[in-house]
C-alpha cells in the first residue's frame, strides 16, 4: 500500500514537472504572438514570469504528491501541517514574481528615451520596493503560522537601542545612499574620480555600497558612508566634454611663437583624426615655468567623454614628438648645467 502510495506521489510531481515545461512553452508562443504589437513591455512581463510560473508548478506538484501523507510538526505547542509549509512557499513565490515584474516595468519605463526620470532614483525605489514587498508577504506569513506579531514588535522594540547600535555602520550606509540618491548630482552610469585619483563609472548604488568599474575593468565597492564622505570629481556633470591636458617641454633656444603654432595645429589633427565632436574649440597652449632644462607648456584639448582622455593623450604625445622632430624643435633631456667658478 505504502510503495503504491509513493509510487503515486512521484507520477504526480513528474506530471506536474512536466506541465511546466508545457506552461513555458504556452508562454513563449504567446510572447511571439505579443511582439508583434506596438509595445515590448508585454513580450517582457512574459519573459519576467516564465521563471515563477515553473518554481509554481512544481510546488504544486509536491503539495498535490504528498499531502495525503499528513505530515505535522509540534513547535511551541501549535501543530503545523503541510499546508501551511507550502503556502508559505507559494507566498515568497508571488512575491518573487511580483519583483520580477515590477523590476521588469520599471526598466523598461526608465529605459524609454521620453522619460524624464531619474535613473538612479528608478533602480533606488526598485529595490525598496521589492523590499517591501517581501516584507508583507513575511508578515501574511506570521500570521498564517501563528506567529503573534505584536510582542515580536514590542521584543524589537525593546532591543531597538541594542540593534541600533549593534547595525550603526549599517544605517549609516542606508541614509548615506538615500542622500546619495535624492541629491542627484552623482547617477549610475556616471564616470567619476575619486579621491585617491580613480576613474571609474558608477555600476550600481545600494542600500550598503557603490558598485564602480575603472577604465581598466576593475571593480570597486565602495561604502556608501565612505563614498558621501570624499571629494568627488563628476565627468558627466553638467555635461560628458571636458578640458584635458599634456606637459610638454622645448629647449631654452626654441623659437616659442613657432612651437606654439606647431603644437596648435598637431592637437588639431590630433582632434581631428579621432573624430572628436569637441574639435570646434580650437586647442589651447600655454606657456607656465621654467624648468631645470626646459621651457614648459601645457597643450589643453576638450574630448567628449573621459573614456576618450587616454586615447587622445597618446596621440597627442605622438603627433607632437613627430612634428617637433621635423621641424627640428628640440625636447631636451632632463639635464643640469653646472658652472665652476675659478
Amino acid at each position: 500500500m505504502f510503495q503504491n502510495q509513493f509510487l503515486n506521489s512521484i507520477i504526480i510531481v513528474l506530471a506536474f514537472f512536466l506541465a511546466s515545461y508545457v506552461v513555458t512553452i504556452i508562454l513563449s508562443l504567446v510572447e511571439k504572438a505579443t511582439s508583434k504589437t506596438g509595445t515590448d513591455l508585454d513580450d517582457k512581463i512574459i519573459e519576467a514570469i516564465k521563471l515563477p510560473i515553473r518554481h509554481l508548478s512544481v510546488l504544486l506538484g509536491l503539495y498535490f504528491g504528498f499531502k495525503s501523507y499528513n505530515f505535522t510538526w509540534t513547535l511551541k505547542g501549535r501543530d503545523y501541517t503541510i499546508e501551511d509549509f507550502f503556502f508559505v512557499l507559494i507566498l515568497f513565490l508571488l512575491a518573487f514574481a511580483t519583483s520580477r515584474i515590477l523590476k521588469t516595468v520599471f526598466v523598461w519605463y526608465g529605459g524609454r528615451e521620453k522619460t524624464n526620470m531619474n535613473q538612479t532614483m528608478f533602480v533606488f525605489v526598485r529595490k525598496m520596493i521589492s523590499v517591501f514587498v517581501y516584507s508583507i508577504v513575511l508578515l501574511i506569513a506570521f500570521g498564517q503560522l501563528g506567529i503573534q506579531i505584536g510582542p515580536l514588535l514590542a521584543g524589537l522594540g525593546v532591543a531597538g537601542l541594542a540593534i541600533a547600535l549593534g547595525l550603526q555602520t549599517t544605517l549609516e550606509n542606508l541614509f548615506s545612499a538615500l542622500f546619495l540618491v535624492m541629491d542627484k548630482s552623482i547617477n549610475i552610469g556616471d564616470w567619476i574620480q575619486l579621491d585617491d585619483g580613480t576613474k571609474a563609472y558608477i555600476e550600481d548604488i545600494s542600500w550598503r555600497s557603490v558598485r564602480i568599474r575603472t577604465i581598466g575593468g576593475n571593480t570597486v565597492i565602495v561604502p556608501n558612508s565612505t563614498f558621501v564622505n570624499q571629494k568627488i570629481s563628476s565627468y558627466d556633470y553638467p555635461t560628458k566634454s571636458f578640458f584635458t591636458s599634456i606637459s610638454v617641454g622645448v629647449a631654452y633656444d626654441t623659437d616659442l611663437e613657432k612651437a606654439e603654432y606647431i603644437a596648435s595645429q598637431a592637437a588639431e589633427k590630433v582632434l581631428k583624426d579621432e573624430n572628436v565632436k569637441e574639435h570646434i574649440n580650437n586647442p589651447i597652449v600655454r606657456y607656465n615655468s621654467f624648468g631645470d632644462s626646459s621651457i614648459n607648456f601645457k597643450v589643453i584639448v576638450k574630448v567628449d567623454s573621459v573614456q576618450d582622455e587616454s586615447k587622445i593623450q597618446h596621440a597627442l604625445i605622438k603627433e607632437i614628438a613627430k612634428q617637433f622632430r621635423e621641424n627640428n624643435i628640440e625636447i631636451p633631456f632632463p639635464q643640469i648645467v653646472a658652472e665652476i667658478k675659478k
